[in-house]
């Protein structure tokens, strides 16, 4: 199978305190990006679309331990973050879904027309005639 897009070219990049984990589904008609944000509501996100790149970025605040209180031991990592996903040429940005549900991102992103598979019909001898060079 040929591939038009290749979402692995880059497929991420990253910047920030912590790398979210994330996956891209190529289907048909659309790309499925997923990124696990446990802790994080919809206002804790920003998505934008530029120069060919979805972005998507955030903060994970440390919580507040309290007076006379301290981390004994922490693995979660806090602080900002940016995930970047290259997307094809053409997305129309009032055409991406998000969405949120315990912490999970959803992003369905429409591919363009032109990256949209079509059927090509066989013709019958009744349409036009192929044009041959020289045969």
């Amino acid at each position: 199978m040929t591939m038009v897009f290749d979402p692995f070219a880059p497929l991420f990049t990253r910047a920030g305190a912590f790398a979210v984990p994330a996956y891209v589904i190529v289907g048909e008609n659309d790309l499925l990006l997923t990124m696990d944000l446990p802790g994080l509501t919809a206002d804790d996100l920003e998505i934008e679309l530029f120069d060919g790149y979805l972005s998507v970025s955030g903060e994970r605040r440390r919580p507040e331990v309290g007076d006379g209180k301290a981390f004994a031991h922490t693995e979660r990592p806090f602080g900002r973050f940016e995930r970047r996903f290259r997307v094809p040429e053409g997305v129309d940005p009032d055409s991406i879904l998000a969405r949120m549900d315990d912490g999970v991102l959803s992003l369905i992103v429409p591919k363009p027309e032109r990256l949209k598979p079509k059927t090509i019909a066989i013709g019958t001898s009744e349409q036009r005639e192929l044009e041959t060079a020289g045969v």
